[in-house]
């Protein structure tokens, strides 16, 4: 039980509180002061209610005290189970041990390092579980700075890091107290930076996320000028752009963009399925601060479409109110004719949904950002996976471009990864697998002539042995025929 007793700040109190404890012979286990904040602390083992009821209107009769009442815990009992579950959080085993190197604390990462439960490594000299370092003997003068050590612990190593503690006496000089101990491995040192690695960068905004290597193309320029101008409305935004084209990245993009342009950081970014969004959902937007994100708008129930679309259309274009706001966000593969025509979305909702609209462009629409692209990607999955980064040859890189990425981002990033799988230092254009190009158009009769068709048998060909031969002199001597006349046909061909 512990009881708080407010009360003046005067020599005797705290003898006149204990006193009134005697005559109930009541064992005092904690006694605390704080004089910030004018408080008596006192614990004891539970007593019956009637003796305490008597106690408490005693305390309250002492000259100086005003209030008397139950709490939970003392102020130093929750800073040290605080301070207890800071060190537990930590990724390493900690230790503290006094001036004689006696062990006052420990987590319990610490004793699994040790190998000992922590009830028997508590109040023993730690030198007795760790071999070759004299704690009771250091000098600390000499670690004011910290000390780092290699051990070797039940055959298993480990970077032993030791801070001193000073503690302050009245006149401000620091006095030794002991030190605090970390125990790292490898193994933890490891796993964190894979974490690190593998977490989501929640700092990228717009300017960061599209760097200028995956920026140059004209397309991707022109959404982002877009999207920058959009970016701090209120009004409903539809993003359209094939699947795997990177929409989604988008939105987090402008999110965070968005956030870093506001005073207040509390609006908050949730991306649902249509499927999922039912009419209910509707009713609550009115009280969501933040980004409504909505993809694969088509599946949106009828239900939910007249619900939406009434909310959008009743919904004020400005408000001068300083309440909550909600910002509906679509996404969705296809275009108006086919949203509104094939698969039925309302047009009253439609129209409500793009009153800013960003078409975010496909890879193809891409060719010069494709090289910044693909150094991302590698950039990503080389930190996450810890491998070194692979130079790509100009044929490999000619492949990759020549390719017509049906799936977009998300097909480019699976291609790297199966092909860093296989750890070539250098990429050729026979380690890079891609399927068989959808535009690659059959071989059948063009426009009734066959000189159409060859021409377009031939594009084909060179398409596919430039990558192979990535050099107008190389490709010529390959299919044996003079250099300018390879280079006359690549550029009429558009190839490189």
């Amino acid at each position: 039980m512990r009881l708080e007793i407010q009360c003046e700040d005067r020599i005797g109190m705290v003898r006149e509180v204990l006193d009134l404890f005697v005559p109930h012979q009541i064992d005092i286990r904690l006694i605390e002061a704080d004089t910030k904040n004018h408080c008596v602390y006192c614990g004891f083992p539970d007593i019956e209610f009637a003796k305490l009821q008597q106690l408490l209107g005693e305390l309250r009769r002492l000259d100086g005290v005003k209030d008397v009442k139950r709490v939970v815990f003392t102020p130093s009992e929750r800073e040290h189970n605080a301070l207890y579950t800071l060190l537990e959080a930590l990724p390493d085993g900690v230790i503290a041990v006094d001036l004689k190197g006696t062990i006052t604390m420990a987590t319990d990462l610490a004793a699994q390092d040790l190998g000992v439960p922590i009830a028997e490594l508590l109040y023993r000299p730690l030198q007795q579980f760790i071999k070759g370092v004299s704690f009771a003997k250091v000098t600390w003068d000499d670690i004011v700075n910290g000390v780092s050590k290699r051990i070797r612990i039940r055959n298993k190593a480990l970077l032993l890091e030791m801070k001193p503690i000073f503690v302050p006496d009245e006149c401000g000089k620091s006095n030794p107290a002991g030190s605090v101990i970390h125990l790292k491995s490898q193994a933890r040192l490891n796993r964190q930076a894979a974490n690190f690695k593998q977490a989501p960068n929640a700092e990228s905004d717009l300017a960061q996320y599209f760097h200028a290597e995956v920026s140059q193309s004209v397309a991707m320029q022109n959404m982002l000028q877009r999207a920058k101008a959009f970016v701090n409305r209120i009004e409903p935004l539809l993003i359209e752009g094939e699947a795997g084209s990177g929409k989604r990245d988008l939105v987090q993009a402008l999110f965070q963009h968005w956030q870093g342009l506001q005073f207040d950081q509390s609006g908050q970014l949730i991306i649902r399925h249509a499927r999922d969004i039912g009419v209910a959902d509707v009713k609550k937007l009115g009280h969501f601060n933040g980004w409504l994100v909505i993809e694969e708008i088509e599946y949106l129930p009828a239900d939910t479409q007249v619900a939406l679309a009434n909310w959008l259309t009743r919904r004020p274009e400005f408000s001068t109110s300083f309440e909550s706001l909600c910002r509906v966000v679509s996404l969705t593969t296809h275009s108006e004719s086919r949203l509104t025509a094939e698969h039925g979305l309302n047009k009253t909702l439609y129209f409500a949904l793009s009153s800013l609209f960003l078409r975010v462009p496909s890879v193809r629409e891409r060719r010069e950002d494709l090289a910044g692209l693909i150094h991302q990607t590698l950039l990503a999955y080389t930190e996450r996976y810890g491998v070194i980064l692979p130079t790509i040859s100009k044929g490999a890189l000619l492949k990759l471009s020549l390719y017509s990425w049906p799936g977009n981002l998300k097909e480019l990033q699976n291609v790297c990864l199966q092909t860093l799988s296989l750890n070539k230092k250098e990429w050729q254009p026979e380690d890079i697998s891609l399927p068989k190009d959808d535009e690659a158009r059959p071989l059948v009769l063009v426009e009734d002539s066959l000189e159409k068709t060859m021409k377009q048998f031939e594009a084909a060909l060179l398409k596919t042995l430039y990558p192979k031969h990535p050099s107008t002199r190389r490709l010529a001597k390959a299919v044996g025929v003079s250099h300018s006349a390879i280079a006359n046909k690549l550029k009429e061909y558009g190839i490189g």
